[in-house]
Parts: C-alpha cells; sequence; structure tokens
C-alpha cells in the first residue's frame, strides 16, 4: 500500500513537471557557427552545450560587462562624473563624449551597454580605477569572483591587447552574475534610448544587439573587433528557464544571429524552422538561389533548375557535412548563412 502510494506520487510529480517545463532539446539537437560557444543552465549551472569551452580567446565588447559590475559595486546610479580629457583619441566605437561634461553614472552604464561606447567604459574606470592599469587590476579580482577564472583582461572597453582575453565558458558565467544587477538586466532590454549631459547635450543611443527587435527574450551584449570577430555573452529566457550563453569568434554577424535563434530555439525544445523544408513548401526564387549558391561552393554541379529535387537534396547534405552541420538535406537558418557567403 505504501509502495502503491509512493508510486503515485511520483507519477503526479512527473506529469506536473512535464507540463510546466517541457524539457530542454538534447545537445545534439543544437550545432553553432561560433568556433568556441557554451551554453549554462540558470538554474543549475550545468553545461548544456560546449564547443572549445576554455579556448582563450579575444573578446571584444562583451568586456564591457565586467568593466560595468565593477564601476557599480563603488558607484551610485546618481553619482555625476566628469568626463576626463583625451578620450577623444579612443578609437570607436564612441558617443562623442567631451572633456569636462557631467554624466550621471546610469547614463555612461546605458551608454557603455547599450551603445558600446568605449569613451563611456573609460571615463568609468578613471574614476573607479583612477587609471586605466588600476581599473584592470579591479576587473581580474571582479572576474575570479564571479569564475571566470580563465580570464585576463587589461582595458575597460575590450580594444585588442595581447593580454586581454576570456573563454566561451567564461562569459556564460559574467554574463550569468552581470544578470544578478537589475540595473544591468533593465538596460540590456532597451532598444533605443537618449542620455543628456548636465548640461543639457542630448546623445541618442542605439542597441547593438539586433535580437531584441525579434524577442524580448534575448538579452546581452555584443562585441566585436578583427582579432575577436563576433562575441556575444546574453540570456537567452523561456518562460522561467534561463540559458546564459557565451558564444566567440562567429566570422559573420548574421552566424552570430543565426546562433542566436538556434539557441532561442533549443531553449524551448524546439528545431530552428528550416528555410526549405521541401520541394512544396519552399519558392522557385529561394531553390535557385540555394543551387547557385551551391555551384558556387563546388557541391551542385549542371545548371541550377529552381526544383528543390535529390540532386540539390544531396547537395545540400554534402555542403553541411563538409562545414559541421547536421546533413539533413534541408536548408535551415545556420545553412543558409553558411551558403550566403558563396553569392
Amino acid at each position: 500500500m505504501k509502495s502503491r502510494f509512493l508510486t503515485s506520487c511520483l507519477l503526479s510529480l512527473w506529469l506536473v513537471s512535464s507540463v510546466t517545463a517541457p524539457p530542454l532539446a538534447e545537445a545534439g539537437a543544437i550545432n553553432l557557427a561560433a568556433p568556441s560557444a557554451v551554453l549554462l543552465d540558470g538554474r543549475t549551472q550545468q553545461i548544456l552545450y560546449a564547443k572549445n569551452p576554455h579556448a582563450r580567446r579575444a573578446l571584444a565588447s562583451t568586456t564591457k560587462l565586467v568593466t560595468v559590475m565593477v564601476a557599480l559595486d563603488r558607484l551610485s546610479l546618481d553619482q555625476v562624473v566628469q568626463i576626463p580629457s583625451g578620450l577623444e583619441f579612443i578609437p570607436p566605437s564612441k558617443i562623442g563624449l567631451r572633456a569636462g561634461e557631467h554624466f550621471y553614472v546610469r547614463d555612461l552604464v546605458r551608454a557603455a551597454l547599450i551603445r558600446s561606447a568605449n569613451d563611456a567604459a573609460e571615463s568609468l574606470a578613471i574614476l573607479v580605477g583612477g587609471s586605466r592599469a588600476g581599473f584592470a587590476q579591479l576587473m581580474n579580482v571582479k572576474a575570479k569572483a564571479v569564475g571566470a577564472n580563465d580570464s585576463h583582461f587589461v582595458n575597460p572597453s575590450g580594444l585588442p591587447a595581447s593580454d586581454h582575453y576570456s573563454t566561451a565558458y567564461d562569459l556564460a558565467k559574467i554574463i550569468m552574475a552581470a544578470t544578478r544587477y537589475p540595473f544591468v538586466v533593465n538596460t540590456l532590454k532597451v532598444r533605443s534610448t537618449i542620455i543628456e549631459s548636465r548640461e543639457g547635450r542630448r546623445v541618442p543611443i542605439n542597441n547593438c544587439n539586433k535580437m531584441l527587435w525579434r524577442t524580448s527574450g534575448v538579452i546581452g551584449k555584443t562585441g566585436w573587433t578583427r582579432t575577436a570577430r563576433h562575441c556575444f555573452a546574453g540570456r537567452v529566457q523561456s518562460g522561467d528557464r534561463a540559458i546564459f550563453v557565451g558564444l566567440m569568434g562567429d566570422e559573420r554577424r548574421a552566424f552570430l544571429w543565426s546562433d542566436l535563434r538556434s539557441v532561442e530555439a533549443f531553449s524551448t525544445g524546439k528545431a530552428p524552422r528550416p528555410l526549405t523544408l521541401a520541394p512544396q513548401l519552399s519558392s522557385r526564387k529561394d531553390t535557385l538561389k540555394i543551387q547557385q549558391a551551391l555551384q558556387r561552393a563546388g557541391y551542385f554541379k549542371g545548371n541550377p533548375t529552381g526544383f528543390y529535387g535529390k540532386r540539390t537534396k544531396t547537395s545540400v547534405r554534402n555542403f553541411q557535412k563538409a562545414h559541421g552541420l547536421p546533413a539533413l538535406g534541408t536548408v535551415g537558418p545556420q545553412t543558409w548563412d553558411k551558403l550566403k557567403a558563396y553569392l
């Protein structure tokens, strides 16, 4: 009787959990283009997907997540910052801060996270650390404190430097820590806004995270330099489930957005919607583009016809195998992003 009661309780718990929290797709169901990538479960911190997770790479402006955390640990959001001299010479991205202007800390944080403004990050760093080197020491202490043990910082902006690096795993840990700051979370959700100096100069800023125009469930910090390529540290939210994402080294911006769409689908247990599922579901124009790209890539022989038949499906499979993608014979977002390079 006792055993039957226990079995009944366990069955009830299983039914409730299966309704309220659909299981994540298996790790094998996702394949990201980024050379280094990590997905961490927000509840358990379990690794859900990993690809070269501990490879040290340049991290570009995802650096600014650490910069902002260090600043917010020491400054009030309503504190006023006087912009130091010399920032006009810092390379872009920047918002053209002028020496002697005054801004609230909250607005410099917004500029750093939304617009990825290097001059805003430098202003916060000089105020807190006294110098770039002094602030970098604080950044490295903070990185260790949040579990990013294989990272090293020498500047607050993420501009290229030989000893400035992180890993995909560390980026996931950094964004996990950053989302414990309510102001950071709210800022990362903003598509565009205007900040204003105490002298009245208004500066419009737009978010570099274009996923915000697709969904409110993907927030984070982008980064790009020629050395780092495209990077992202963010949170993908589906219901009450969060996945923390570290992506490093995507060759094209389109690959980065495709990777994030795949993670978004993965978080809901759904596969990304293919561009072409079958001949009757694709336009002749789409199929012609696919065949032309395959032909230029060396995987399609003969003239493009616009008909998605056996020859095209085989060509797509061969292309996918060669590029480390699931060989399904259908063209989804990841395959299409790689094919577009040949158009």
